[in-house]
């Protein structure tokens, strides 16, 4: 007896919530076992205990322990990326007050020494298809870095405070960056059209 495509849907569907709900509970159980233990010492077993879920069901989602912590990041990044608009001020704003939220997953990533998958999942947003717009992750590499430092110091001033701070740098640097390359009537109009641009590009941002 043939499936019916609604009765397939639904099958796919049950799947993917189930694959979810297998997921959560794996990277929930890891990030758990992170603050109990070294992050070398935890086995695949460890986890799988951890969780309550069979040893097939997290082989389905996962192959390394580092794919986990790989698929929670980008999870994090996808969900706070959707609620993104042309106000690069207020997309900061938005990603500073995230990272404060899952602060303790990202000290344990730290003390893990794999802060640098958050650097991984923004250059996978990338588009690679076109092969000549490398200059487009440059703000990847200062979102980054200003997050993982700023997590170090104990994540110092407020939201506001901080995202001012930042776009501050970002004008100064942007002016450092561009000054030498291009004539500074067009620095200022370059600036102008970056800061209304719908992107997470803090580098070239203009406070209005």
């Amino acid at each position: 007896m043939r499936l019916s495509q609604k009765q397939r849907d639904t099958l796919k569907k049950n799947n993917e919530e189930s694959n979810f709900v297998t997921r959560e509970a794996v990277q929930e159980a890891l990030f758990l076992l992170m603050k109990e233990q070294d992050y070398e010492e935890i086995r695949i077993t460890d986890i799988i205990k951890k969780s309550g879920i069979s040893r097939s069901a997290f082989y389905r989602n996962y192959k390394t322990k580092d794919d986990v912590l790989r698929d929670h990041i980008g999870d994090l990044n996808a969900l706070v990326l959707k609620t993104f608009s042309s106000d690069v001020e207020q997309n900061w704003k938005k990603y500073i007050r995230t990272i404060r939220e899952n602060h303790e997953k990202i000290e344990l990533l730290i003390r893990a020494h794999r802060e640098w998958f958050l650097l991984d999942a923004f250059n996978e947003m990338a588009d690679y298809s076109s092969g000549t717009d490398f200059v487009s992750v440059l703000p990847h590499g200062y979102i980054y870095n200003i997050v993982i430092y700023w997590v170090k110091c104990g994540m110092p001033g407020s939201d506001d405070e901080v995202t001012d701070r930042i776009m501050e740098a970002c004008r100064i640097n942007a002016h450092i960056m561009l000054s030498g390359i291009i004539p500074p009537e067009e620095l200022e109009k370059t600036l102008a059209f970056q800061s209304s641009k719908p992107h997470f590009d803090g580098t070239m941002a203009k406070k209005p």
